[in-house]
């Protein structure tokens, strides 16, 4: 057990629930039927008319008809957008408000105003719903109203992954200190050629882009400079040193040269160092425990990275809530039915150790899980295509990090990596007020491409970094001013 004060950082442990408590008391609802648009990131469930038996165990649970619109991730907002041109607003819908084409959902009416049913004691009718800190309501509130479920969510979201065994063979060892004993190190390990098992390895086989902002220290995109002025971060000396450090690591075969396929599958290679997600690395039965299991003789540990110049990196802190869920605002013009929708969203928020977020995330006992040595649900690896249905995006209760035991080995190196990127994390200047701008609802997602298509562009030798001055015109002609002069007006109005 690691515990912490510092600000964003949670408690750490590793240790199975006791026991399973019920966290819904209320009766099932009147048999009316409840849709939603959510998202998916595999195949969709198999349809409930075909005998799936998660679906017809969660329709008697909740006591309503629950017909969900399966939306694959990469397509999710242009389908988004589609339905709301449609004016057919689902129940439950979805949200990510970070971006710019599910935020126009909420300026645009097609949510219903919470306020009021969720203000004070109302919300207690919702036990799993007020199971949240009043932090994370105040930063998904919109013009100072609720109309999103927020999910509860970590900070610290991603964890640099280190393969020891590699970094122990270059002349920089395991602990490189700043940018050019990095880059040394990874040029060496690509150097190998391959690692144990025969297999080819690189210094790094992804291009993460958060692991290299925190490590130049770049920081948010909008952020104040030392006048206190509001500005972008690729007009930043931070973000061009980044850019030509990448560009050389890319150029001397640090990266594996499929290290920007958009399909996973196509990076076969070992690397020697990673950004990995924390529910992945830490949280999950497998993380580094079956990475070496995988590959013996490889040596998996947490990074606590340093800043480029030998000074501390920085961290940018996600917002304090995740995801949310929308209720249509069609729908809620009937209170009977908005209590029902809502009976249906408490359930699915029920907290981690409930019997209900046991079934939620695991399915029926005996058919989609057992419990395994250590107390914890584990798939049977049969009728997989039955789950899935029930995905809004709506977890509260306890935010620890909750490591499996098979991750036991490496409890206190997460911990310690932990609480230093914590000690180095910071708020965005922004944070609140994202949706201040009614130019970034608009072009947001526009810009946050050209963005991505420039910088990819860079590290893979495409483009030049010569070329950042007029990239950065470009970008601010593109919409970027705009954006900028409307936050900084938002800025100012909020007194910061």
């Amino acid at each position: 057990m690691f515990s912490s004060e510092t600000p964003g950082m949670e408690d750490v442990y590793i240790e199975a629930p006791k026991t399973w408590f019920k966290s819904v008391n209320r009766e099932p609802g009147s048999g009316g039927t409840v849709t939603s648009f959510q998202l998916t990131w595999g195949d969709p469930s198999m349809p409930l008319e075909d005998g799936n038996q998660y679906w017809q165990e969660l329709n008697d649970r909740l006591g309503v008809s629950y017909e969900p619109q399966f939306v694959p991730q990469p397509t999710f907002d242009q389908k988004f957008a589609t339905m709301l041109a449609s004016g057919e607003v689902p129940d439950l819908v979805f949200v990510n408000d970070q971006s710019a084409v599910n935020l126009q959902g909420i300026r645009d009416g097609a949510f219903a105003d919470l306020s009021e049913v969720l203000s004070g004691d109302n919300i207690l009718k919702w036990p799993n719903l007020a199971a949240r800190k009043e932090e994370i309501w105040k930063a998904s509130l919109k013009d100072g109203r609720i109309y999103q479920i927020p999910s509860i969510v970590w900070a610290l979201t991603n964890v640099p992954v280190i393969r020891t065994d590699l970094f122990g063979q270059t002349s920089v060892g395991i602990a490189p200190a700043d940018a050019d004993q990095l880059l040394t190190a990874l040029k060496e390990v690509s150097a190998l050629g391959s690692g144990p098992g025969g297999q080819k390895v690189y210094g790094l086989n992804r291009y993460d882009p958060i692991l290299w902002r925190r490590h130049f220290k770049v920081g948010p995109d909008w952020l104040l400079d030392a006048n206190g002025d509001l500005v972008h971060a690729i007009t930043t000396e931070n973000y061009k040193a980044m850019l030509t450090w990448l560009a050389q690591a890319w150029s001397e075969g640090v990266f594996d040269p499929v290290s920007m396929s958009p399909n996973p599958a196509d990076i076969v290679s070992g690397a020697a160092l990673g950004m990995e997600a924390v529910g992945g690395a830490f949280t999950s039965g497998d993380g580094l425990f079956l990475k070496e299991k995988d590959l013996p003789g490889a040596a998996y540990d947490y990074l606590d990275l340093p800043g480029f110049d030998g000074t501390a990196q920085v961290v940018v802190r996600n917002v304090p809530y995740g995801r949310s869920t929308c209720v249509s605002a069609a729908a809620a013009e009937d209170e009977d039915r908005l209590v029902e929708i809502l009976n249906v969203l408490d359930y699915f928020s029920a907290p981690y150790g409930s019997e209900e977020a046991l079934f939620v995330g695991s399915g029926i006992e005996g058919r989609h899980y057992n419990f395994d040595e250590n107390g914890l649900p584990a798939a049977t690896g049969e009728h997989l295509t039955e789950l899935g249905v029930q995905y809004v995006g709506v977890v509260s209760g306890d935010n620890s990090y909750r490591g499996h035991p098979n991750q036991a080995k490496w409890l206190d190196s997460f911990s310690q990596v932990m609480e230093a990127t914590a000690q180095n994390s910071i708020v965005r200047p922004l944070e609140g007020l994202e949706s201040d701008s009614a130019t970034f609802i608009t072009k947001g997602a526009q810009l946050a491409q050209l963005l991505t298509d420039f910088e990819n562009g860079v590290v893979s030798g495409r483009e030049s970094v010569d070329d950042l001055q007029s990239f950065i015109d470009n970008y601010m002609s593109q919409g970027g001013t705009q954006v900028r002069d409307e936050y900084a007006q938002a800025l100012k109005d909020a007194g910061k």
